[in-house]
Formats: structure tokens, sequence, C-alpha cells
């Protein structure tokens, strides 16, 4: 029998465990609630200060530990490229079905199917046996070409390799006429060098002196060194994202990546001809870079007469907002040709005076900074003999096109005196070799390393290379571009997607021209020229897009790539010659879009292809193009709500669309896709200023993040972000509208935005949820994951900035955000500039 006194001891060390255990319990509750409560506070600190981080900071915290070894080559690692990993395994697919399809006698398709065969193997294996002997040819040729001691055509020739011509130091292509609708011309310019800096190419000296002392690029105090941390969007999140750092002067940072340059030749001259190619060849690798930093000097040099810019379209005082060629002239009785209005192309002119031609129609009517130089001029202005280039470089000796467009005619002037005197050097022939053999070596087996550990690890801070299994998608879109693309479209294409993505687009064009009805600044003639190119600009939306056909004639060796390369490159060539000598039927056989189908310095595809995920405006047609690959993916995933609509498909179209209005690259063209100046003077003076405020934040977001930028680099994409954030809120106000009211067409002008936003938040909880979740889609949308030097390099030759930078700073610009938000003046997403320009 248990006695009363141990049973209230019993019961009092029960109540006093249950008690402890309450209080226990109590108190775990308690820092459970301060630790929610921390976390809140913190997520909210978060939000108002670095909202893209906000939205992004878990996927980039998990994405080393999550993403798989296959993809690290993926840098910067954003939402687009996952995607194009995506497309690329799909265009493999898509390829070994079509040649196992197309794999019998006879026929145009089965006879593209086995060339397309041959390609595909010779990337993939990348055969080293051939490339000595191209080696060998090349040698040859430069020896044969010194002896003939003809400039011209040695430069024609060379023009002829598109693997290289982009850094010969004339550089002929074939682009859209600015002048002409519809109309393919000659173009000349100058070379791409091989470093993205310019700086790198200025003496220690006088950059010095420039310096005075600042240090520059990745912040206002550090340069980051090859090893650094992982950070998202160029970090700036909290202490243990950013990246361990040194301390160094941008001098010797410069001297570390010449220095690796110089390393770089000396190893590709040493694979090609021998550990004493100085003595076998006379030719150094210091030669290589000097003569590149005499080219950077040369492109100072300008031609007062012709040499500026798209955004200097007036030029006389008696009419100060009219163009020159809308200025009522008397016509030439000789120039009947309907493409060049007071154009004197055909007039014998050839007994006047250089000054006296300048006089003339078809000078006074250029625009700054494209120079339609006639081919009787060409040798006096630029000291190019064009009837003979343009022969060596393919076009047929009776129909030489009568001009070419010259983008720096006092580059070119200064270029031809230096390569009159000097071309035949040893000095250039190292420059000659090395610009050939650079490329060459990218397709030998192994000798390619060289070529990637150079400009992918320690240019472009990239973990791994480009998968080799993709390296013949190269070859095989270079090759066969129309066969490819209208293979994915058939594939892939989905009408359904199609149509509910054109419904977006003309949404935001209807957003969009409503904006810039209600404009409170821009004058009628100027809103006119707007409206006119709102109401033409044609949405093309999984259209297969290229007019050339692919050769079926070319017979491709499965063991021999730079060949099969060079046999593409020189039917391209003639092709190109042929279809822009000025025949109208030879140029309707050629469309914008056939052009500039791979970017040979950097080894990617750059044209309209249907399997590249991206999304063009092209302003020669007016017109925008979304691929079949952008809608087959995420970033097109109907049904998850209209918000994520406007994020993904919206902001597109709002970005492409703003193209069309801003910026000298593309504002100055018309609706037919002309130059031609539809603003008036006052209107330029009002834009100028509206566009100084915004590139002036994004150097100053830039350098509080680490980085100093020059803003015009990037100007017109932030332009074209701020903007078409902005349609994107006015498409989300219509569709509230739409829904509450039953007016669709209740779009906010650019005057009354303000004012719906108050309304917004005057008790529309439901409103004010939908746009928190647009804006957090939108964040999601532009998430990046890079290290430093990588978004060094992307902030200094990438019109595109950091993500991080691209999100935040038109979120700063939104009114509706920072009242959606509740950002107060403290919070670093605080902005008092709500000026999107239209």
């Amino acid at each position: 029998m248990v006695s009363s006194s141990k049973i209230r001891r019993h019961t009092r060390r029960h109540n006093n465990n249950n008690n402890r255990r309450r209080r226990h319990h109590d108190h775990d509750t308690t820092r459970r609630h301060k630790r929610t409560v921390r976390h809140r506070a913190h997520d909210i600190d978060l939000q108002r200060n670095n909202f893209y981080l906000w939205a992004n900071h878990k996927w980039i915290k998990e994405v080393p530990k999550t993403l798989p070894r296959e993809l690290r080559y993926i840098r910067p690692l954003d939402n687009f490229k996952l995607i194009q990993d995506e497309m690329y395994k799909n265009v493999l697919e898509m390829y070994h079905d079509y040649v196992k399809g197309h794999g019998g006698h006879g026929g145009g398709k089965s006879v593209i199917a086995r060339e397309m065969k041959n390609i595909y193997t010779s990337f993939l294996n990348l055969n080293p046996e051939p490339i000595l002997g191209y080696i060998a040819g090349f040698c040859e040729m430069y020896t044969n070409m010194i002896q003939e001691n003809n400039l011209y055509k040695f430069l024609g020739v060379m023009n002829q390799n598109e693997m290289i011509k982009w850094s010969l130091p004339v550089v002929w292509s074939v682009f859209p006429d600015e002048y002409t609708p519809k109309h393919i011309t000659p173009h000349i310019s100058a070379p791409s060098l091989s470093l993205y800096d310019y700086r790198f190419y200025i003496s220690d000296n006088i950059l010095e002196k420039q310096m005075r002392g600042v240090r520059l690029n990745v912040s206002n105090t550090t340069v980051i060194r090859q090893e650094e941390a992982q950070t998202g969007g160029g970090g700036g999140g909290n202490s243990n994202s950013n990246p361990v750092t040194k301390t160094i002067e941008y001098i010797e940072y410069k001297r570390r990546i010449t220095r690796a340059f110089m390393k770089f030749i000396g190893e590709v001259f040493t694979k090609c001809l021998g550990h004493d190619y100085e003595k076998t060849h006379n030719i150094k690798a210091q030669d290589v870079y000097d003569i590149e930093c005499s080219l950077m000097n040369l492109m100072n040099n300008t031609d007062m007469r012709f040499d500026s810019n798209y955004a200097n379209m007036y030029k006389t005082a008696k009419n100060p907002d009219i163009r020159p060629d809308r200025v009522k002239t008397k016509k030439s009785s000789s120039s009947n040709d309907s493409r060049h209005k007071q154009c004197d192309c055909h007039s014998d002119k050839s007994s006047a005076s250089l000054k006296d031609r300048l006089k003339s129609p078809h000078y006074q009517h250029n625009n700054r900074g494209a120079t339609r130089v006639l081919t009787g001029d060409a040798l006096e202005l630029t000291d190019i003999d064009w009837r003979e280039m343009a022969e060596h470089i393919g076009y047929e000796p009776d129909n030489i096109p009568r001009y070419f467009v010259a983008n720096q005619v006092g580059y070119l002037k200064m270029v031809m005196c230096t390569l009159k005197k000097e071309w035949a050097s040893d000095k250039w022939k190292s420059y000659w070799y090395f610009i050939y053999m650079r490329q060459l070596i990218c397709f030998h087996d192994k000798w390619r390393q060289i070529y990637l550990d150079f400009n992918d690890t320690l240019i472009r801070g990239k973990e791994t290379h480009f998968p080799r299994e993709y390296f013949p998608i190269l070859g095989l879109g270079y090759a066969f571009p129309k066969t490819m693309t209208e293979e994915f479209t058939r594939r892939y294409k989905n009408e359904e997607m199609v149509s509910k993505v054109r419904e977006i687009g003309n949404t935001m064009l209807e957003c969009y021209k409503s904006r810039i009805t209600g404009n409170a600044w821009m004058s009628a003639h100027t809103k006119k020229g707007a409206l006119k190119k709102l109401n033409t600009i044609e949405l093309r939306v999984g259209d297969p897009n290229l007019s050339a056909p692919d050769p079926t004639h070319l017979k491709y060796d499965p063991k021999d790539a730079w060949g099969n390369l060079l046999q593409r490159s020189v039917q391209w060539t003639a092709y190109l010659a042929k279809h822009s000598s000025g025949s109208g039927a030879m140029t309707a056989a050629l469309s914008t879009e056939d052009l500039d189908v791979i970017n040979w310095s950097t080894m990617k595809h750059t044209g309209y292809q249907s399997y590249i995920v991206n999304a063009y405006y092209t302003a020669q047609t007016n017109s925008i193009y979304i691929p079949t690959a952008y809608m087959h993916s995420m970033n097109v995933q109907f049904g998850r709500g209209y918000e994520y609509d406007l994020a993904s498909v919206g902001f597109t179209f709002g970005h492409e669309i703003s193209h069309a209005l801003h910026e000298a690259q593309s504002r100055v063209f018309d609706c037919k896709g002309v130059v031609k100046n539809w603003w008036t003077r006052g209107d330029i003076a009002k834009y100028e200023s509206k566009i100084a405020g915004i590139r002036k934040q994004y150097e100053t977001i830039s350098k509080k993040y680490g980085f100093v930028i020059d803003g015009n680099l990037s100007l017109s994409e932030n332009l074209a972000d701020v903007t078409g954030l902005a349609v994107c809120e006015d498409a989300l106000h219509r569709f509230h509208a739409a829904n509450v009211l039953g007016d669709s067409s209740a779009a906010p002008s650019a005057s009354s935005s303000s004012s719906v936003a108050s309304v917004l938040l005057s008790g529309d909880h439901i409103r004010a949820m939908s746009f928190q979740h647009f804006y957090t889609y939108y964040a999601i949308q532009n998430r990046q994951y890079a290290n430093r030097r990588e978004i060094l390099v992307q902030v200094l030759t990438n019109p595109h900035l950091d993500l991080k930078i691209r999100t935040n700073v038109p979120l700063m610009r939104s009114k509706t955000f920072r009242e959606v938000f509740d950002i107060t003046k403290s919070d670093k997403m605080y902005s008092d500039d709500f000026d999107v320009v239209f």
C-alpha cells in the first residue's frame, strides 16, 4: 500500500515536470515566434532593399548544390540559357530523326540528309589530320599574295572566309540598306579586336594619366582575381555571398590579361608552326599585340564630313526640323532610280571635282555614321579601290554595286594608307597568320583546348566548356540554316501557343499606343511618327523566316570540319555578292533574317533560327520575331495566371516594342525601315534629357553593386526594360479594369498611371496581390547565377547588363511597385524618379 506522503511527493514531481515541460514548450514557442518575426523582418528588409535577391535568393543558394555537372558550361546561368540547352537536345533529336527518315537514295531531301550527316560527323570528331594541310596551304597562299603584291586581292580572298574576316582590318559584310527599304547593301567597317576592354590596348603611361589613380571595373577600389566565389547576379546580397577579393591596381590587372594573351598567341603559333616559329617564319607574338594596338589607335580617326552617329540628324539651320533629304530641291534629270529619291547615283560626274560631288544629293542626303561611298569616289575618300576589291570578293565585274556603306570613313582612309605601306611586312605577317590559325585550331580535336582555356576559362570565367556533343549544331546551323529552321518549326510549332502569344503581343501594342497617345511631352508631329511606326509594326510569331536556299551541290567531308566550313563560306560569300549587287529581283531573294547566322568570334548562333531562344526587333523591317524555341519552353506556360503571362511573354513584347522608339540605333528608322528623322528638334532635346537621367541611375546603381560601367553601352537595353515594364503595368491595369468594370479599353495612359496606382491601393486587396505576383514573377524570370569575373566581361562587352541591375532599376522607377510594397525613403529600392520616357 502506497502511503499518502509518497502520493503527495509523486504528485508534486509530476506537477513540477508538467510545469517544466509547459515552460519549456512556452519558451520554444516564444523562440519560434521570435525567429519567425526575425525572418519575416529580414524578408521584408531584403524585399525593400534588393527585390531581385529577395525573389531569387533561395534559387541562387541552391544552384551550386543542385545544378547537374553537364549544365555547368552555361555561364552566366539564367532561364534563357537553361531553355536553350533543352532546345539543343531537341535539335539533335530532330537531326537524327531527319537523317534516319531521309536516308534513301534520290531526291533533294536525301542529298541534304547525307551532307548533314557528313557535317555532323566532322564537327563531332574534329579530325586533326587535315589541319596541318590547311596551315601549309595558308602559308603558301600568303607567300603567293606577297609575290603578286596585290593588297585588294588579299583582302578580297580573306573576306571570303567568314570564320576569320571579323578580325580583318577592313571587314566586308552585307547588311540592310539604311536608306532603301528591303534592299541589301555591302558595308565596310573596322574589325573586332581580340580583347574585350579597349584599355588593354592603351599604353600604361597614358592609361595611368587617364585613370589618375582610380581603380576601375569590378569596383572603384578592387579588381577580382581569377579565384572568386560564386554570387547570384553579381553579388550584393549579404557578406557571405561576396567574393573573396584582393585589391590590385587596374594596370596590373591589364598586364595580367595581356600577358595571358601573349602566351595564347605563342601557343597558337607553336602548335601550328613549331617551337622555332620566330626563326622559321619571321613572326612574333608581340607583333600581333602591337598590330591590334595600332588598329585601336586608327579607330580614333574620324572624317568630320561623314563620321558621327545616327543621333546627329540635323545639318541645316534654315530648316531646323527637317532633314536635308526632306527639303525640296531640283532633281537630277538623269536620276530615275525610285530607290534613291533625289540621289544621282547614275549621273556622270567624273569630270567634276570631289569637292563638287560632295555637294550632290547623294552625299548631302547621307546620314552621319553611314556614308554611301560611290564606287568612283571610294579611292579618293577611303583609299579603297572598291571595284577591284569587290571582284576579288566575288562580285561579277559588270555588276559591281554602285556604292558601299562606310561606317567610319576616317578609319578606312588611315588603315588603308597603313596597309599599302606595311601589309607585306613581317609585323603584319604575324597578324595575318594569327587571325587565321586562331580560328583553325578550334577545329582540331586537341588544339582547341588552347582556345577554350584562354577565351572561356580565363576571360569569361567558365568552369566547363560548351559540350562537344552540341558542337555539331554550329556546323549544321551554318551549312543548312533553312532546312534546320523549317524542320524545327514543323516539328515543334504549336498553333494554339502561337495564337496566345500573338494575342498578348497585340495587347502590349495597344497599351503602347495608348501610352503614346496620352504622352504629355511629345509634339503632335513626333506622336504621329511614333504611332505610325507602332501601327505598322509586324509581329512574326513562330514563322519559318529564312529565304536563302541551302546549297545541295557542295560535297562535305565527314573527316574535315574546317574544309567544310571553307566550302560553305566561299559559296555563301558568292551568294551574298550576287544578291547584294543592286538588282531588285536578286535582292528580293535575300531577307535580312538570312544574314549573320553565326558570330565566329564567339562561336555562337546569332541569327533568326527557329531553335534559338530569343526575341528580336529589326529596325530595317519594323518587325518583331518570336522563334518557335521561345514558345516551346518554360517562358510560355499559360495557365499560371495573367501575371505570369505578362512577366514572361508580355515583358518580352514590351521590351522589343520599346526598341522601335528608343535610342539612336532604332529610333531614327521610320515605319518603312529607312533612316529618316520623324522627330522634331525640341522633342529630341527632351528625349535626350530624359534618357540621361536613366543612364545616370544605371551607372550609379552599378557602382553600388561593385561595377563601374559606361551607361551608353547598355542604354538601349536599359531603356527597353524600363519602358517595357511600364507597359506591362498598363496591361495589368487594363486586365483588372476589364474584369471589374467590363471595360477592356481602360488601360491607363502615361499621364494617368500614377492616379490609377493610388486607386489600386485604396482598398482593392486583390489588385495589390496581383501586382505583387507580377513583380515577383518578373524578378524570377530574370534570375541569374554568375561570378564577378563573368559579370565584369559582360558589363564591358554586352549591352545586356547584370540581370540583378536590370531587374531592380526598372522596379525602382515604378510608382506602383513602390506603393504596393510600401517602399520608404530609407529603403534602397526607393527612387523619386518615375520617368519611363514615354
